[in-house]
């Protein structure tokens, strides 16, 4: 472009007219993590700020292309009268994507979840306590050489399968938002991944996982720092309730004591080992009586909440069945926002539009939290999938307004809120959906051998044929 100073203003002034949307993508906060990345930008159209909201349009689009997003904005740009618009050629974005500091983008997932974070007040919390909820997921991604030196495939021969990254994230409890994620490839164990994100933790937090991570070296370290867990008992453990000091029905107090032997597959070293004490105090609650259609009929909970005054049993059986949200926003993830093939060449850009997903998710999360406080509604109760389908719309309609169109964007912001919250999801405890599929796939066979033996044998078929 000739004239920078003529988009250079609309960007800063007018930029997202939704106020809280506005707090949290600001171009001022943007740049300012950008600099101190390091990173230092041509005066292009493409700026810091233009380059993360087309990011953005990218990932909430169905299509995920570069292309797409390209032609959203300029759409938008050309909707408002602007001269001077840019080549609609994605190129020049795709440069800028690549340039974009990793860490700066990092950064402003954690600027957002910070934000949401700090929604969590004593009322909304579980019984005082703030509840993170940890599980771990995988994405796959385009076969190229580099992806399979990055993210080697599992399990598959050589050309017949797909690079794959798998992940753990922290939930919070009460927003469903994403705090942080840890990203890496098959080969370590989810422990390991959850381990490196204990920073996080703060004294009275609840930790809430499955029974990968029922381990007597993580609850006792998590304890240590004042950090409590529940996990469903690990399948290795033993439960008699007859040996238990009683609480109460299905309720006991039972003493763990220390492996016998440090084992570096414990992850922690012969030091740390020493420090942790001779017996761990836990507490067994057992959930029998499932509804019809759960897969398992009989759970064991282990916790270090021992007060069974302040912690009623019941309270902590109904806090463990909130452990499948964690699912269901992996399958909003993965499904509703399509993150579940990626579709980035390299591994910079892969960890990029990870990290672009999880911030897309994040503002729905914000949207949601939003539209809940202004208009009483139950958070749980509002539809994920409902608000991402508005926002597709009316995003991209919220960019890069003129000054004179503040007030005529912020009415429409308000009445996104409004949409989202006449939405809710109705009531279906104990909901039972069978894994079944009705629509028949196509009768194609498998691949099994790279793509170019196939293409090799119809060639040499076709020559014979000649």
């Amino acid at each position: 472009m000739s004239n920078i100073a003529h988009w250079k203003r609309p960007v800063k002034e007018g930029l997202l007219s939704g106020g809280i949307i506005q707090e949290v993508l600001s171009s001022s906060w943007i740049e300012g993590l950008c600099r101190e990345a390091r990173y230092s930008w041509r005066q292009s159209f493409w700026s810091p700020t233009l380059t993360v909201l087309a990011f953005l349009l990218q990932v909430l689009d169905g299509s995920k292309t570069l292309r797409s997003a390209v032609a959203i904005l300029l759409t938008q740009l050309a909707i408002q009268e602007r001269t001077d618009l840019p080549s609609a050629d994605p190129t020049a974005f795709c440069q800028a994507r690549r340039r974009f500091p990793r860490e700066a983008m990092r950064s402003l997932l954690g600027h957002v979840a910070g934000q949401m974070r700090d929604l969590v007040q004593q009322t909304t919390s579980w019984r005082g306590c703030r509840v993170w909820v940890v599980d771990g997921s995988n994405v796959s991604m385009p076969d190229t050489p580099d992806l399979q030196r990055a993210f080697p495939q599992h399990c598959q021969k050589a050309g017949c399968g797909f690079p794959i990254a798998q992940f753990v994230a922290l939930f919070c409890w009460t927003t469903g938002a994403i705090l942080d994620v840890a990203i890496d490839t098959l080969r370590p164990h989810e422990i390991t991944l959850f381990r490196n994100r204990w920073h996080h933790f703060q004294a009275g937090d609840v930790v809430l996982a499955d029974r990968a991570y029922c381990n007597y070296v993580d609850m006792a370290r998590l304890q240590q720092l004042g950090v409590n867990s529940v996990f469903r008992l690990h399948q290795r453990r033993c439960c008699d309730f007859r040996r238990v000091k009683r609480l109460g029905y299905d309720d006991g107090r039972v003493l763990w004591p220390r492996p016998h032997s440090w084992w570096p597959s414990m992850g922690i070293d012969q030091e740390t080992f020493e420090t942790l004490p001779p017996t761990l105090a836990i507490r067994l609650i057992r959930m029998t009586n499932a509804p019809r259609g759960f897969r398992s009929r009989t759970v064991v909970v282990a916790t270090t909440l021992l007060d069974p005054i302040q912690y009623p049993a019941d309270e902590i059986r109904r806090l463990y069945r909130d452990r499948w949200t964690a699912e269901l926003n992996f399958r909003s993830l993965k499904t509703q926002l399509g993150m579940d093939m990626l579709h980035g060449k390299s591994r910079d850009v892969v960890l990029k539009e990870i990290i672009m997903h999880l911030l897309a998710y994040n503002l729905i999360r914000l949207l949601m939290w939003e539209a809940a406080r202004q208009h009483g509604r139950d958070l749980h109760r509002l539809s994920l999938a409902g608000t991402l389908h508005r926002i597709r719309f009316i995003f991209p309609r919220l960019l890069l307004q003129p000054s004179r169109a503040n007030l005529s964007g912020a009415k429409l912001f308000q009445q996104l809120l409004a949409w989202i919250a006449a939405d809710p999801i109705p009531h279906r405890p104990d909901r039972i959906e069978p894994r079944r599929v009705k629509r028949r796939p196509k009768t194609y066979s498998r691949l099994t051998k790279p793509r170019d033996f196939y293409r090799r044998r119809t060639v040499g078929a076709d020559r014979d044929a000649r």
